[in-house]
Formats: structure tokens, C-alpha cells, sequence
């Protein structure tokens, strides 16, 4: 891509309704636009990364046989009166009404709707255990949408669920999501701890948050020095010593990035999710729920990621793994070599698969497209300028290091290999 053709507007000054890291450089850097509170467009620096995301953990759970599917954002109220949830869930659930007076709520997550998939599809024991996923939008009426990407009222989350004939069949199939959830999570940069915590409005037996260590983090976790053992603030009766091994507990502030339930039969009860053995006697499903949201993700990232010049994203989810530099000269012969070595370059990457930006602006000076590579925070920086070529060379940064080193352009697709 070149950043001359790149829809997006880098801002100089930090938006005052930002208050958040991850806020301040996903608008000032051009990842996204806000509409309203809680209401963000991801512009295409954001989508990619958005993708990159969303990728990783889709290729994680096709390895693993999680089937993919999609569900509508609109659901009938009838589903959520049988559940009890219509009345329960509170303000957070956007109840609309058809022009034929139906009602109707917007899908602030999914368990009705696969449940009432499931109590039409499952009937025998041959048919269990599975793992169904989407990547759908959710809807929440968020009483104080913050943090950019952290809190919104409309998102895109990951959102699987686990069908089991019993309750040992279910410990299989979580334990199997959370050792999925810990790959995702090391893949996308984010060191992401399993945390023990209550089950809330989701309802069930048991329940892990996925939790990531950060001084802006709003929710709280107790950990144990000695053996590691982590739960959150609103289960953990003694904050003081571990009920594991008795060790001494610290708190630290944390994002919530993922969430798995063990929902046992309560949807099944609800829905009539049923199998028959051989004797035809019938048994509730076990079910279970587990969700990442994918822009407080993003958010997250940045969050535990970036310096005083901007973000650092991860080899991995960055929008491209390659910024490319043609830095200008005052000489019209140099400036026609610097271009003309830069879109080969460009050229010779993109046909090696590589995904680069190539910076082929003219009329901005060095220290500007440095200020803005920094700031849009891609990997690894290549340079190409009079003073490299001098040496037949390009200059390689990587984002999150200050080291910079000179490449003979000869070099240079092999060097950049070991990188990548």
C-alpha cells in the first residue's frame, strides 16, 4: 500500500474526550473515527488490524475443529422471555418493537439464539460433543461508554459455544477453549492470564476471565506471589492470604480481554436442549460460552504497548509488518534514485507476500514521516535516503527497539527474512 493512495488523517493534538492511551493514539494515528459515545468506525489502518486479530484466532480454532457459523443481530423477544433474561438483563439490552408492534432486542450476546439452534438439531448422543463460533456484532446500551475501543456500545466479538452429553464431556471442552485462548493470546501479543471469577448475568456453574496486567485497567485481580493462583476482587473472600497455598496476595489493576463459562444446563432447561441415550431416556446438554472482544483487544494492545512517540504493535497484528521510508533530497537527481530504489523495494516486497506501507510521499520532510512511522507504530521501519545510498544500503529499525542498522541492498531480502 502506498501511504500517498492510505485513507486516513494522522492528527497533531490529542482529542480531549481521550483520555485512555489506546484512545489518544488509535484517533490520533487514523485507526479509527468516533460517531457518538461508545461508536467508533475502524478506518483501514484499524481493519487491518482488526483482521490480523480475527485471523489468528480463527486459524487457532480451525485447527482445533471449531466449526464457523453466523447468527443474526436481531433477535426474537420470545427467546429472551424463555430464558428470563428479557426481564433480568437489565438496561444494557436494546429492546425495539417491529412496525407490527413485534418485539424484538438487539443481540447483546448469543446463547438464546444457539440454543434454539441447538434444541432443533440435537437429538442423539452420535451428535455430541461439538464447538460452534461467529464473529458477530453485539449491542450494548453501556451507561458510560470509555476508553475508546475498551467500553463501546456496539462491538464485534468472538463468540464460541461448547455442546457436551455431560459435565465431564464439558471440563473437556473448556479446558480445551481456555489452552486455545492461551495460544490466541500469545500469538497477538497479549500476556493474558486465566482469572477465576463469578458467572454473572451469563448464569452457570464456573467461569475464567482472561485477564491482562495494566496500570489503566479498570478491573481488579488478586494474585498469589507464591503460586500464581489469580482470581478477581468479587470472589475472592481473603485478599490477603491464597486459598491455594496460603501465600501472600497482591492486587493489581487488569483488562478483561476474554471471558469462558461453564453455562452447565441453564440455557438447555430454558430451551429443551436434550440427547437420548440407547434406552431412550433424555439428558439436558452441557453448555459452554466463550467470548474475546476483538476491539478491546486492539485497545489492550496498545495499552501494555507503545512509548512516548506512539504505538508498538506486535510482528504479528500490526496493520503492516513493513514501513517503508523514501526520505526526500534537495537534489532532483538523488530524490529520482531514492524513488526509484524505493519502488522496487516496494514492488520486490509485495511480491514476496510481504505486507508493507511504502511512505512515497513527497513534500514531507524526514523528521515528519519519522514522527508519523512512530506514531502509526508498524514493526519494522526501512529506510532509504541520500545518506544510505551513499553506502548502497538501507537503514532497518525495528519499532520497538532504538537500534538501527545499515543493509547493503544486495542483502537485504534475506536479512529482512530473519525478521519477519
Amino acid at each position: 500500500m502506498k501511504q500517498s493512495e492510505l485513507f486516513t488523517k494522522v492528527l497533531r493534538e490529542t482529542p480531549r474526550e481521550a483520555t485512555f492511551v489506546s484512545h489518544q493514539l488509535l484517533l490520533r494515528g487514523g485507526f479509527i473515527y468516533r460517531f457518538a459515545s461508545g461508536m467508533y468506525a475502524l478506518l483501514p489502518l484499524g481493519f487491518l488490524v482488526f483482521k490480523k486479530i480475527e485471523n489468528i484466532i480463527r486459524e487457532e480454532f480451525n485447527k482445533a475443529g471449531i466449526q464457523e457459523l453466523l447468527m443474526s443481530l436481531l433477535h426474537p423477544a420470545e427467546l429472551w422471555k424463555k430464558t428470563g433474561r428479557f426481564e433480568t438483563a437489565g438496561k444494557e439490552l436494546w429492546k425495539i418493537k417491529s412496525r407490527t408492534g413485534e418485539e424484538m432486542v438487539l443481540a447483546m450476546t448469543h446463547e438464546e439464539t444457539i440454543a434454539a439452534i441447538a434444541a432443533d438439531t440435537v437429538r442423539s448422543e452420535s451428535e455430541l460433543p461439538f464447538i460452534v463460533n461467529q464473529f458477530q456484532t453485539k449491542v450494548r446500551d453501556e451507561e458510560r461508554p470509555r476508553g475508546g475501543l475498551l467500553r463501546l456500545r456496539e462491538f464485534i466479538m468472538q463468540d464460541a459455544y461448547s455442546f457436551d452429553k455431560d459435565e465431564e464431556g464439558l471440563s473437556r471442552s473448556f479446558q480445551k477453549m481456555i489452552g486455545i485462548y492461551q495460544k490466541i493470546f500469545k500469538n497477538i501479543g497479549l500476556p493474558a492470564i486465566p482469572v477465576k471469577a463469578s458467572a454473572g448475568l451469563m448464569g452457570g456453574e464456573d467461569s475464567y476471565e482472561f485477564m491482562v496486567l495494566a496500570d489503566s485497567g479498570e478491573d481488579e485481580v488478586v494474585i498469589c506471589r507464591k503460586c500464581g493462583f489469580a482470581a478477581n476482587t468479587e470472589i475472592a473472600k481473603d485478599k490477603k492470604e491464597c486459598p491455594q497455598c496460603g501465600g501472600e496476595m497482591v492486587i493489581k489493576n487488569s483488562i478483561e480481554v476474554a471471558h469462558a463459562f461453564k453455562l452447565g444446563t441453564k440455557y438447555s432447561k430454558a430451551m429443551n436442549i436434550f440427547w437420548n441415550d440407547k434406552k431412550g431416556e433424555k439428558h439436558l446438554v452441557q453448555m459452554g460460552c466463550y467470548g474475546i472482544g476483538l476491539e478491546r483487544a486492539m485497545a489492550t494492545i496498545i495499552e501494555i504497548s507503545h512509548d512516548d512517540h506512539g504505538i508498538i504493535w506486535p510482528l504479528k497484528v500490526g496493520p503492516f509488518r513493513v514501513h517503508l521510508l523514501a526520505l526526500g533530497s534537495s537534489k532532483k537527481a538523488v530524490w529520482k534514485k531514492i524513488k526509484k530504489i524505493s519502488e522496487k523495494l516496494y514492488q520486490d516486497l509485495k511480491k514476496s507476500g510481504t505486507d508493507v506501507l511504502y511512505d512515497d510521499r513527497e513534500g514531507r520532510s524526514a523528521g515528519e514521516k519519522f514522527a508519523e512511522a512512530d506514531l502509526i507504530g508498524i514493526p519494522i521501519r526501512v529506510v532509504v535516503s541520500e545518506r544510505t545510498l551513499e553506502k548502497n544500503s538501507v537503514e532497518i529499525k525495528k519499532r520497538k527497539e532504538d537500534k538501527v542498522k545499515l543493509c547493503l541492498i544486495k542483502f537485504f531480502p534475506s536479512y529482512l527474512k530473519t525478521l519477519l
